[in-house]
């Protein structure tokens, strides 16, 4: 079986060689004078839904390919059918996607735009400020130096979700200053989905932060039960992408999780 060291072992060759191809002083020019399109955290902070963030996701490592659909078909599928914000998958080797996804994705959507990635440098970070992202994901155990992370994004109007594995990242990550963090439902070593990984570390999270549960979620049942673990978004990718009928299964997604946190 694939393990993640790899995964990220091969992700940092083609960043080395991203970085040599187009150099940082060119992203911060392109940066120049771009405003962000939308607001990250504020589209996930409506006190009594829990709210989806769809993904675009062609591949994965646990997959394989999951869809031959282009993220321009896709993204729009997304925005009509009345998710809160959309992320954007933008490594090569593995989940067969690409950073121009982004950049395409930023102009077929009003939505704010989440860049998920393998991040490990600021370089990754001005890429996708200049590609039009809203937010960056962030693996606490991935990036070196998370306070200087969650800062840039700051600085440049963006926000950071900050993933969490367990109550140790969580607390590195709340010193940081995130205000947004995630746990991952899948398991790195054996990539097994068990959605109880939320129920598990949420306790941990304060209640001022933003917390998003992510991978696993097929149904409209998976939202409301993750909702009920204090999920306040939910991040979902190949159930969607593999649906026969992706606004239909949206619909159902976003449909489930209105009024779940009211009292």
């Amino acid at each position: 079986m694939m393990k993640i060291d790899f995964i990220i072992a091969e992700r940092k060759k083609v960043l080395e060689r991203e970085m040599k191809y187009r150099p940082l002083s060119e992203l911060k020019e392109n940066i120049r004078g771009k405003k962000i399109r939308a607001d990250f955290k504020k589209a996930l902070t409506d006190k009594n839904d829990v709210s989806i963030i769809c993904e675009y996701k062609p591949a994965s490592p646990s997959k394989g390919d999951i869809s031959n659909l282009l993220v321009e078909d896709v993204v729009p599928l997304y925005e009509k059918s009345g998710v809160s914000a959309v992320s954007v998958l933008t490594e090569e080797i593995f989940f067969k996607s690409n950073i121009k996804n982004l950049r395409i994705a930023s102009k077929a959507t009003k939505l704010p735009i989440l860049r998920k990635d393998f991040i490990m440098d600021e370089y990754q970070i001005y890429e996708a400020r200049s590609c039009g992202a809203s937010a960056v994901l962030l693996m606490a155990d991935l990036y070196k130096d998370l306070r200087f992370g969650i800062d840039l994004c700051h600085y440049f109007e963006m926000d950071a979700l900050v993933e969490c594995k367990n109550r140790e990242e969580i607390e590195m990550a709340t010193k940081a200053g995130a205000d947004i963090i995630g746990i991952n439902n899948r398991n790195f070593i054996d990539f097994n989905i068990d959605l109880k990984r939320t129920e598990k570390i949420a306790k941990y999270v304060p209640e001022n932060i933003i917390l998003v549960s992510e991978s696993g979620v097929q149904t409209g049942e998976d939202v409301k039960l993750l909702g009920s673990y204090g999920a306040d978004a939910v991040l979902v990718g190949s159930s969607i992408m593999e649906s026969s009928d992706i606004s239909k299964k949206v619909e159902e997604l976003v449909k489930a999780g209105k009024n779940l946190k009211v009292d």
